[in-house]
This record gives C-alpha cells, structure tokens and sequence, in this order.
C-alpha cells in the first residue's frame, strides 16, 4: 500500500442540523424495528392464542397480522421512516447532497478522471443494465445507486443508518472473511457486487499482497469506491460489469465475496449468476457471503422479513428466502457447498426476550469450485 495522497476526503459537509436530523431518524427507525418489533409479536401471540390458531407458515401469520392495528403501524412507520431518511425536509440524504453537488461533483469528477488515466478504474457506459436493476428503487434509494452521479455517496451515508453497528465498521467482513480456511493465501480476489467497494478495502487493508478486483453495475458506486481506496493509499481495480456477464478470463480468482447481495437478484438470474462466477474462480476457489435467510420455526418473523422486503422496494426478497440456494450453486458446478448460521451477526439481533425470535438472521454462505 502506497501513502494516502494529501487531497482533502470525498465527503458532503455535514451540518449540526443535518447530523440531528439523521440521529432522529435513526433513532425512530431503531424503535420501531427494535421495540415496536417485540410489542408487535406480544400483540400477535395473544390474537393468536385468542383464536386457537396455529400458523405455520409466513402467510399464516400474515392472515392474523393483517387484523392488528399495530401490525398496520409497524408497516407505516417501516416505509416512511425510510423515505424520511433519504427525502425528508431538506435534511434527507437526496436533497443534501444535491445541495452540495456544485462543489462534491467536479471534485468527484476529476478523482475519477484520475483513476482512468491510471487504468484501475474501468468504466464503461455502454454496459448493458440489466432490466431487474432498473425494476425498482431499491431500499426507496430515489434512482437507485445510478440514478445520479452522486447516488454512490448517497448510498455510503444511507449505509451509515443502518442499525447493526458492524455493516459500517466493516467488521461484517472480517467475520466473513473468517469462514475462508485458514492459513490459505488468495492471490488475485474478486468483491462481487462491490458497490462503493467496503469490502474490498478492508480485504486489502489486512492483505495487502493480493490483487484485489471489484464489479458493479453503478459508476457512480465505483467512482466513489476508487475515491475511497484512493484516501486510504489502496490500491485496487475497480471494473462495471455485469455480473451475469464478467469480462474476465477463466480460472482468473482465487476467492470472490459478496455481502446482502442474493436478496437484490431475482431468482430466475441466479443460476446464471453463480455459473458466471464459477467460470471466473480457479479450481478450488471459494465464493464466500452471508445473506438474510428466515427463521427456523418462526412463521411470525418470517412474515414480518416478508413485509419488510416489500415495503423497503425489495421485490425479491421473498423468493430469496424461498430459494434453495445449495442446490443452485451445485448444479452451477461447485462441488463443496456450505450453507450455516452467520452466528457473528445473529448474536447482536436478538431481542432481550429470547422466547421472541430475531427480526433479522443471516446465514454464511460458501461454495468451492
């Protein structure tokens, strides 16, 4: 690793006003999936004992749900919060970065102009989007991650609302970086799905003698990525690409990774996803992630990761949950395929009442070529 250069941080300037305004968003969101979450479940339980139901299933659930008033505020507050925190009165993400963009794009604009010239930032704005990215907004980000030059910055100062303290301090990949065997060298290591390229910074950061390779569909998520390798003195490539349809050779990686990703590709995709990068790994290589899964026994909370999904404009989030996803990666050609519990993660979910399930759970996710 090079030292960082002397040129000032990539970042929006950000007011007392706006840092107030997004600790009450946060701290709102937190409620809700935190205390209202346990109220809901107690509200459940009881309507269910009352009538001598026993769901079994998520849409069971739903059907008992469904007559709760709560139920209904838990879902209003879930999906307005949200789109408070990105849009909400001139403090939301959106309109604070734009209000800076005079300043933020050109500065963004010539690091990256600077990044091609050095050829480790390959962009190409012929690259076919593929229809299911341009499907909806996901998490309510207004034009996803590409829909304005900014959306990359915008997406990093989303992620830093997030509830589980791990997902910034990039924490959550060293745990999964964990569950590669130990003791084994990755030369040449691909983050698929890189977005503004956490992951692969904290790979290289800790193992500064690989090559490190990051793909995703947003410029403006790979612009920034580059900008923030670039302040750390990380050196790394950073490619748009398909992930369907990779621009490299076979048997090119030692180790590729992802983190929330499967939930964000329809299903249908997915055996063409994973034999995409099957192809791209060497003999013995691993793709190595963690995904939400359901859990076990739990019709309640799996119908509540159901309706979150839909209310946070993740339209495959269900079927994700729904996929057998050993399968698709055997049949995709991995022949060792290990699906467990992501107990790093699960641990600092559950409520304090431990007959009440999880509102979120992970699952690890490696496969071998």
């Amino acid at each position: 690793m090079n030292a960082p250069p002397p040129s000032v941080r990539f970042d929006a300037v950000e007011s007392a006003d706006y840092r107030a305004y997004r600790r009450f968003v946060n701290a709102a969101r937190n409620w809700d999936v935190e205390k209202g979450y346990v109220e809901l479940h107690n509200a459940f339980q009881r309507e269910a004992e009352a009538e001598g139901a026993t769901p079994k299933t998520a849409d069971d659930a739903l059907a008992i749900l469904d007559r709760l008033d709560l139920f209904r505020t838990y879902a209003f507050l879930f999906r307005n919060i949200q789109r408070l925190k990105y849009a909400g009165h001139g403090y939301g993400i959106m309109p604070y970065v734009l209000e800076q963009q005079d300043t933020l794009l050109p500065q963004l604009e010539a690091i990256a102009a600077e990044g091609v010239a050095k050829g480790v930032l390959h962009l190409d704005p012929k690259v076919p989007v593929p229809d299911y990215f341009k499907l909806v907004d996901f998490h309510q980000h207004p034009g996803g991650v590409d829909g304005n030059p900014l959306a990359g910055l915008q997406y990093e100062l989303a992620r830093r609302t997030r509830t589980h303290s791990r997902v910034f301090a990039n924490q959550l990949y060293r745990d999964i970086f964990s569950y590669l065997p130990k003791g084994q060298t990755f030369d040449r290591v691909l983050d698929w799905g890189t977005s503004f390229g956490a992951g692969l910074r904290t790979w290289l950061h800790d193992n500064p003698n690989s090559e490190g390779h990051g793909v995703d569909i947003s410029a403006p998520c790979l612009k920034l990525a580059y900008a923030r390798a670039r302040e750390q003195g990380i050196e790394a490539n950073w490619w748009q690409q398909d992930l369907e349809h990779l621009g490299f050779p076979e048997n090119h990686f030692d180790m590729s990774f992802f983190a929330y990703m499967l939930h964000e590709l329809p299903p249908g995709r997915t055996p063409a996803l994973l034999k995409e990068v099957h192809r791209v790994l060497k003999p013995g290589g691993f793709f190595i992630g963690m995904e939400l899964v359901y859990v076990d026994g739990s019709p309640f909370q799996n119908a509540i990761a159901d309706l979150e999904g839909w209310l946070n404009d993740e339209p495959f989030m269900a079927s994700c949950f729904n996929t057998d996803y050993e399968a698709v990666g055997r049949r995709a050609g991995f022949s060792n395929v290990m699906i467990t519990r992501f107990t790093e993660m699960a641990d600092g979910a559950m409520p304090e009442d431990k007959r009440i399930p999880p509102r979120s759970t992970w699952n690890i996710f490696r496969f071998q070529k």
